[in-house]
């Protein structure tokens, strides 16, 4: 059975939180904004609170429901929210999508009996009635506690996300030539590194491309990923002259892809870290491939480390890494096979 920890992005300090109503219609029973598993749309002046990286949950308001009881059918993330039209409507694009299995229904014993974190719900509940409980405009902020408590012990069933995670395409000639401009000045890279040796909280950093092969980059069929390769590169070797070590190596471009890893660097004793490098455009911090050969190379006993480049927004100027410690087994990840080879029988 997955769990919430399974299908959802890792919580932040101040996770936000929200239970979202479904099925508002018009007058005329026409429904009035773009909502279902993966979208959600609402007016931003009338609710501002919202934000990309919440979780979520999805209500059905008794009166849409054929036994006119409200129902907790369903959640997901937060991925993006669009920019406001003319008249403040904005929609959001729902990811890690799950249903809930059977719906947490009113009238069952365990919603009825349910301990509120959330201030505003513990003092609205009444025994035995859910008048005036729910926000008049059906967006419901809830604690991350009380989001928890919701679904921790129940059937989550996923959302099929490939129509989502395939429109990813490689970065274009012209955001590569955008961003060499930006680098030149300053390119802002947010570090997260994952794992026991990780420092507390997010770094952020300026990547100046001082040493980045911008003609490699335009040459390669994979930008992204090049790109990747070559803002890591370009801050492990600063971060090297700072502190008078050993200049790290692009070993997949001296001595070829068969390694296992991208970049051999070195710590203070001069020992050898192996780093892979994995770039995305997407907002997922995780979800990236890894081949046999790298989780072999993982196993080695080197030092291993995945530098997982994402979130590249040529407009902002910005993109994230995520840094995540081998090695990369199933007691410390969740790996999953994604592809197989077909002999004959």
């Amino acid at each position: 059975m997955a769990t919430y920890t399974d299908l959802l992005p890792e919580a932040t300090e101040n996770q936000q939180a929200f239970i979202l109503d479904h099925g508002k219609t018009e007058n005329d029973g026409q429904l009035k904004y773009a909502d279902d598993a993966k979208s959600y749309g609402w007016n931003i002046r009338q609710y501002g609170k919202l934000k990309a990286g919440a979780v979520v949950l999805n209500r059905h308001p008794g009166k849409i429901t054929k036994d006119r009881k409200w129902e907790i059918y369903g959640g997901g993330y937060v991925e993006s929210i669009s920019e406001p039209d003319e008249a403040g409507n904005v929609t959001a694009v729902i990811t890690h999508a799950f249903t809930i299995e059977p719906p947490i229904k009113q009238g069952d014993s365990f919603i009825e009996n349910f301990s509120w974190n959330s201030p505003s719900k513990k003092k609205r509940k009444k025994p035995n009635s859910w008048a005036y409980f729910w926000d008049q405009y059906g967006m419901n902020e809830i604690t991350y506690v009380d989001f928890v408590g919701l679904i921790e012990n129940r059937h989550l069933v996923p959302i099929d996300d490939k129509e989502l995670l395939s429109v990813e395409t490689d970065l274009t000639n012209a955001e590569v030539e955008e961003i060499e401009q930006a680098s030149s000045k300053s390119f802002t890279v947010l570090v997260d590194e994952v794992g026991p040796n990780r420092p507390n909280g997010t770094q952020k950093r300026k990547f100046t491309g001082r040493n980045t092969d911008w003609e490699r980059v335009n040459k390669s069929k994979q930008k992204t990923g090049a790109l990747g390769e070559e803002i890591v590169l370009d801050i492990l070797t600063q971060e090297a002259e700072k502190h008078k070590l050993k200049l790290p190596e692009h070993v997949s471009k001296t001595e070829g892809d068969g390694l296992g890893y991208d970049i051999r660097a070195f710590d203070e004793s001069g020992n050898e870290i192996h780093i892979e490098v994995k770039a995305s455009k997407t907002k997922y911090s995780d979800g990236f491939e890894m081949s046999a050969n790298e989780v072999a190379a993982s196993l080695e006993g080197t030092p291993y480390k995945i530098y997982f480049v994402h979130d590249l927004d040529v407009v902002s100027k910005e993109c994230k890494i995520k840094i995540y410690d081998g090695p990369f087994t199933d007691e410390s990840f969740k790996m999953i096979p994604s592809t197989y080879k077909i002999y004959q029988k």
